[in-house]
């Protein structure tokens, strides 16, 4: 499976977390939406499970991988202090 292009990965910030999110063509043609959490810790970044629904667009897949960074900090926001 392709990996998703550096490149077309988008700064996207939400409470405070900073993450890079991004669309990974799929061989049929869809893209499957792709987070990477930026740490606080310089260097420090995490892909956050991948959402096996592919979409059929790019704009798609990154507006779906916005929407699952900020779940992602609304699930998380009690432990922030304790990375």
């Amino acid at each position: 499976m392709p990996t998703a292009d550096p490149k077309q990965f988008q700064a996207f910030a939400y409470r405070g977390r900073a993450f890079l999110c991004g669309a990974q063509p799929h061989e049929n043609g869809t893209f499957l939406p792709v987070v990477i959490c930026v740490g606080d810790a310089p260097g420090r970044q995490t892909e956050l499970p991948r959402d096996t629904e592919a979409y059929s667009t790019a704009a798609e897949a990154l507006r779906h991988a916005e929407q699952q960074a900020a779940r992602w900090v609304h699930e998380h926001e009690d432990c922030r202090g304790s990375e």
